[in-house]
């Protein structure tokens, strides 16, 4: 199990915790270092509008709300989103092969 995102992050430090707590052993990485090919994989599973927190700071500077997730080109959002990964919501967790993203960890303890 991969558990992406940024160790200072609340809603990051409830899942690590949760699922220690679970008996749920994980590899922490960081969400800042991700590259093309871990975004790549993402979003063959989910959609931008599933992975962006339109509500968190980075998204609102850089104008990411749902009506821009629906009119830009996936070329320029996946360009933002690797410029700025920190406006992904998080946690992401990599797990058997599937994608869990924010409080879906839940189903996983």
């Amino acid at each position: 199990m991969k558990l992406y995102g940024i160790k200072n992050c609340t809603s990051v430090k409830k899942a690590m915790d949760a699922l220690r707590a679970g008996g749920l052993e994980f590899d922490f990485l960081d969400i800042k270092k991700i590259d093309e090919g871990v975004l790549d994989f993402w979003l063959s599973q989910r959609e931008f509008k599933e992975l962006i927190n339109t509500a968190g700071m980075m998204a609102k500077k850089l104008a990411l709300d749902k009506q821009a997730l629906e009119n830009l080109e996936k070329s320029t959002l996946k360009k933002l989103v690797l410029e700025h990964p920190s406006c992904i919501k998080r946690p992401v967790i990599e797990h058997q092969n599937r994608i869990h993203v924010g409080k879906e960890y839940e189903a996983l303890i």
